[in-house]
């Protein structure tokens, strides 16, 4: 999600190539797990397809962490003072979080909306997703800047939280919460009620984000991207080198069993691999002079719009109480799915263009 501030700089396109293209590959993923038939899932190029898959959710949480600690170093003094850009943050990251929630309501009769909701439509509507986590980090990143005033206290602080996330990750995961914990409370730290992003771990990719952003220098003048780069490509080839390699960590709760999203090697071999995009990322962006018109920088810049857009076309009811979805089923194949997802991306990028273009617009009245 773009963070609520303005975007990197232009010397950071790099950033928004990677939150680009996880944005387009998340329109495949799910696109490709409503509508490809079950038995194909199983064969060896969906595993590795799943693979890839399965570094959007990093990429797109490490991108939103390295932002919102890019956009905030220019408004510093307002935020430590809780002026103005401080509640217009604070605003910004309550609207997300309702949009997290209003995405997961159910369907239902309007004149009995709240009362005809089962046991089920409850804890579907709280469930985790990727737009809780992004919320829940973003506001405690925001306590964490206006709080935290020394540029290295701060980086210790995401340091300790970062580590925090995952490594007690199995632990949390391993907890039946009951009662005062509820539900709503209780889907933000594990899987127990389904939750697909809870805070633990996944909160840690945002703050691995935030924590790279800190160590980059706010001036190129300064000459710390020398330094910072080659620090974070070795950080990069170690976490990877650790989550492949590492033997399995008998010592967390259910040992070799133990679920493998809220292992620490499963954490570190994806952050790695972020790290390592994020390298490409710049490497390209170096090389090739992006225009800031060009349509996967418009995608990665409405990547909001992007997400609730492709999220409400493919699973909100239509008027027979089905949505696309549900209407198509999971009954095909590899090319229809692949022209589908292609056919997604165009259409959310026009409207990505038109929604940036009117939002020009109006600014410009």
């Amino acid at each position: 999600m773009t963070a609520p501030a303005t975007t990197a700089p232009a010397r950071l396109l790099f950033i928004d190539w990677l939150r680009g293209w996880a944005i387009v590959v998340m329109i495949e993923v799910h696109v490709f797990n409503s509508f490809l038939r079950p038995e194909l899932r199983e064969t060896p190029w969906f595993r590795a397809l799943n693979f890839v898959n399965g570094l959007v959710a990093p990429s797109f949480l490490f991108v939103s962490g390295f932002v919102f600690i890019v956009a905030s170093r220019r408004r510093l003094d307002a935020l430590r003072t809780f002026r103005a850009p401080f509640w217009r943050q604070l605003k910004r990251i309550g609207l997300v979080w309702l949009i997290a929630y209003a995405l997961h309501l159910p369907p239902a009769p309007l004149s009995q909306y709240f009362s005809a909701f089962t046991e089920l439509d409850w804890r579907a509507f709280y469930n985790v997703d990727v737009l809780h986590c992004i919320a829940a980090t973003w506001f405690l990143l925001l306590v964490s800047v206006a709080v935290v005033r020394r540029e290295r206290a701060l980086r210790w602080w995401l340091l300790t939280v970062t580590l925090a996330s995952t490594v007690l990750a199995p632990w949390v995961w391993s907890l039946t919460l009951s009662p005062p914990l509820t539900a709503p409370l209780a889907a933000y730290l594990n899987n127990r009620i389904e939750s697909l992003f809870p805070l633990f771990p996944w909160s840690g990719f945002m703050l691995a984000g935030a924590l790279c952003a800190s160590l980059y220098p706010a001036a190129p003048a300064q000459g710390g991207e020398r330094v910072v780069w080659p620090q974070l490509a070795g950080a990069a080839l170690a976490l990877i080198a650790f989550g492949a390699l590492a033997p399995p960590l008998t010592w967390l709760p259910g040992g070799a069993s133990a679920n493998w999203a809220a292992d620490p090697r499963s954490f570190a071999l994806r952050l790695g691999i972020v790290l390592a995009l994020l390298w490409a990322c710049r490497a390209c962006a170096q090389r090739h002079h992006a225009r800031e018109s060009s349509w996967l920088l418009i995608m990665s810049r409405e990547s909001l719009f992007v997400y609730v857009g492709h999220i409400l076309f493919l699973f909100a009811p239509l008027a027979g109480g089905r949505s696309v979805a549900q209407l198509l089923g999971q009954s095909h194949s590899p090319l229809f799915c692949a022209l589908a997802s292609l056919i997604l991306i165009a259409v959310m990028t026009a409207a990505a263009w038109l929604w940036a273009w009117r939002k020009q617009t109006a600014a410009a009245k």
